[in-house]
């Protein structure tokens, strides 16, 4: 599915070209000045930074679930081969030199599919990061992303990254097309470190617009150009199992909510023990040197401890509704003519 592209699937490709699409999906290509800018996953914002959850970061868990459920067919397999095993040996019956050297085939190949799982499965959701930041730097003009690993971050200016409406081709033939911010970091001409932030447009690529325009206007004009009032943080990176249910769960909507338990109950809890093995990340002292700023008089807003719990004092919450389905209709409205635009290119990233 392309929402798991540069993670489960289709990674990003570094040190090349930009390719045609690249070129036609540059945001700056498209009037966004207009639009309201959205929230699409932000958990930190002062007077001079604006922090992001990673693309992946709602989808954790994913992997993990799947993953085990590779295992735990293996596990069975392997089970039912020694229980034959033991029958035999209670029945007086011996093991042919044939079944030995057939069972430890399968012993091999098995033991290179559990490898392979958790190369490609459980190995991408547990033992790293609950999350994988990016932080924009207004008085420094400068871009941080959290990588872990032996690099730790990347770092590069505001100059020198080109932003574009990310997509990816379906991986199967009824999958549709997801959209999301994405970043390039460029050398050049040449692309030498890609990212994607914060939550995916799913199908509409207007709200990626709309994405970008929060942080455009953010490092561009200041804070005080961001819709906050009405404007609350929402998303929440508190490894609990009550953010686990809330993303998983009870994001389906009471419609399909109890139709769609059977699948998204395993994967909050899978996306629970995920957490849970998981660090949380720390910016190194360099990133954090500034501290908070609140020179505009606006203290800090900070990620909630529950996912989607709004501050409702004053009728705030009602007002952030009322501005959420405003601004998200107005950005559907230009899905057509960005999809358009996007189609001039015949090459997909």
């Amino acid at each position: 599915m392309s929402q798991f592209a540069g993670w489960l699937a289709q990674r990003y490709r570094n040190n090349r070209r930009l390719t045609e699409y690249e070129i036609v999906a540059d945001v700056r290509k498209f009037d966004s000045s207009t639009m309201a800018p959205l929230d699409q996953g932000i958990i930190y914002l002062d007077d001079d930074c604006i922090e992001y959850v990673d693309r992946h970061f709602l989808y954790r868990g994913w992997a993990a679930m799947w993953g085990g459920v590779v295992l735990g067919l293996v596990f069975a397999f392997v089970l039912a081969i020694v229980y034959a095993t033991l029958e035999m040996h209670a029945e007086g019956k011996s093991v042919s030199p044939e079944m030995t050297v057939t069972v430890g085939v399968l012993g091999v190949l098995l033991l290179g599919f559990v490898v392979f799982t958790y190369w490609m499965l459980l190995g991408r959701d547990i033992f790293r990061y609950q999350y994988y930041p990016i932080r924009f730097d207004r008085r420094e003009m400068k871009i941080h992303i959290f990588t872990g690993g032996r690099g730790g971050i990347v770092s590069a200016p505001w100059s020198g990254v080109r932003f574009i409406i990310g997509t990816d081709k379906p991986t199967g033939p009824n999958d549709g097309v997801t959209y999301d911010l994405r970043g390039l970091v460029m050398d050049g001409d040449k692309v030498v470190h890609t990212f994607a932030i914060g939550s995916d447009s799913g199908s509409n690529p207007g709200i990626t617009l709309a994405h970008w325009e929060m942080i455009r206007r953010f490092m561009e004009e200041g804070r005080s150009e961001l819709p906050f009032p009405p404007l609350q943080l929402y998303t929440s990176v508190e490894p609990t199992f009550r953010n686990a249910f809330i993303i998983h769960v009870s994001s389906a909507g009471s419609g399909l909510m109890w139709i769609a338990l059977p699948l998204t109950l395993p994967w909050a809890v899978f996306r629970f023990l995920a957490m849970k093995l998981c660090r949380k990340p720390v910016w190194p002292a360099s990133v954090l040197r500034h501290g908070s700023s609140t020179t505009s008089g606006m203290p800090p807003l900070r990620a909630p401890v529950v996912y989607g719990r709004v501050n409702r004092a004053g009728g705030r919450a009602d007002e952030m509704e009322r501005f959420w389905k405003e601004s998200i209709a107005a950005a559907k409205s230009r899905n057509d003519e960005v999809r358009s635009r996007l189609q001039q290119s015949s090459i997909t990233a």
